[in-house]
């Protein structure tokens, strides 16, 4: 199944107030892996540098917050569809809710 296509499956089974996903993705040909890194690079797909399950880490925003947004990889794994890069994306974390940082405050 193309990469878009198990991404949107992924963004399905989540409830409508998730604010961000960590999403692992791995490729079949680790002859393509560059490929790949070129792909996810606007989605701020993180190679994995230890011995690990898959081989890119990519953080999804919802509306806000840390990640990129949804669309914008959903893009990237079209890319990587239409270059031929085969493997699987799946879902790690999922958070639904977000806190802003407190703000800071020097002095009195």
């Amino acid at each position: 199944m193309p990469y878009a296509d198990d991404f949107d499956s992924v963004l399905a089974e989540l409830a409508p107030d998730w604010a961000s996903l960590e999403c692992y993705l791995t490729v079949d040909d680790p002859l393509r892996l560059a490929e790949a890194r070129v792909a996810l690079a606007r989605a701020n797909g993180r190679p994995v540098r230890e011995d690990a399950d898959h081989d890119f880490a990519l953080t999804v925003a919802s509306t806000h917050g840390r990640g990129a947004r949804a669309g914008v990889v959903r893009s990237a794994l079209r890319t990587l569809d239409d270059l031929g890069v085969t493997g699987r994306i799946w879902m790690g974390a999922a958070y639904d809710s977000l806190r802003p940082a407190p703000a800071h405050r020097y002095g009195p």
